[in-house]
């Protein structure tokens, strides 16, 4: 096996290292969604910017070594990694797919962590608008109140306004 080959394997090896790290936060955002703990969901979202920030480092990183792969190997243009590994020997090859896939899998794992994740803060960010919504609609809207939710003018308060 080449240096390059071996370097790309190891680029796509800790990649995965990342991205499992980011699954991990994913779950512990999911934790912090579903106890409605701010502190600790801030917490975890700057973790995984540091993490993303060092994502975008390994993909230039791999991006110089896939084209000193083509240089060597005298290769004008791949569209993907896939496409570069049929392109090298067997043993390459199976390493090189042996890691991305490893990837693949776990970036997908990330993406269905991140959807789930963002469904239920809509969730509790509908719950948070409904609960606004009725502790603000005035006496006429709700018929709960009497006239002491009124000001001088006549004109309704919501229920933030009154005094109680």
């Amino acid at each position: 096996m080449t240096i390059s080959v071996e370097q790309l394997v190891q680029t796509l090896d800790k990649e995965s290292e990342i991205y499992s790290e980011i699954l991990e936060l994913s779950r512990k955002k999911r934790e912090a969604i579903r106890m409605q703990s701010i502190e600790t969901l801030e917490k975890v979202v700057t973790e995984e910017q540091g993490l993303v920030v060092s994502l975008f480092k390994l993909e230039e990183l791999r991006e110089k070594v896939v084209d000193k792969i083509m240089r060597d190997e005298k290769i004008e243009f791949v569209e993907n990694v896939t496409e570069l590994a049929q392109m090298l020997k067997a043993e390459d090859r199976n390493r090189i797919m042996d890691s991305k896939n490893r990837l693949l899998v776990l970036v997908k794992n990330v993406a269905d962590e991140a959807r789930f994740n963002n469904k239920m803060l809509e969730d509790r960010l509908e719950i948070i608008n409904l609960n606004i919504e009725l502790l603000t609609r005035s006496e006429d809207e709700s018929g709960r109140y009497d006239k002491s939710a009124s000001n001088k003018d006549g004109e309704r308060k919501n229920l933030f306004d009154v005094r109680v």
